[in-house]
């Protein structure tokens, strides 16, 4: 049984704020293949960086997701964040 983690970062998805996440465990190498599979197009690996995801209530700066449990990015690192990696297309 999957993770509701491993559900939702198993193929790059779309945060409201336009960025793109994979999840983290992962290398770097595999998350640039797999957004250049997703996009059809060349992806720079420099655009793509590491962050932390948290699932729960976001903070303040996700201004669309108030009151709503979701997942999002700027998590800081420990219990219950998760490593993932994070492009923004142009």
């Amino acid at each position: 049984m999957m993770s509701k983690f491993e559900e939702v970062f198993t193929e790059p998805c779309c945060f409201s704020d336009g960025t793109y996440v994979i999840r983290g465990d992962i290398d770097k190498q595999e998350a640039h293949k797999a957004f250049e599979n997703y996009f059809g197009e060349p992806v720079e690996i420099e655009g793509i960086e590491e962050d932390f995801v948290r699932f729960g209530f976001a903070p303040d700066f996700v201004e669309d997701m108030q009151g709503e449990p979701c997942w999002f990015t700027g998590a800081k690192v420990g219990k219950g964040s998760k490593k993932v990696w994070v492009c923004c297309p142009a």
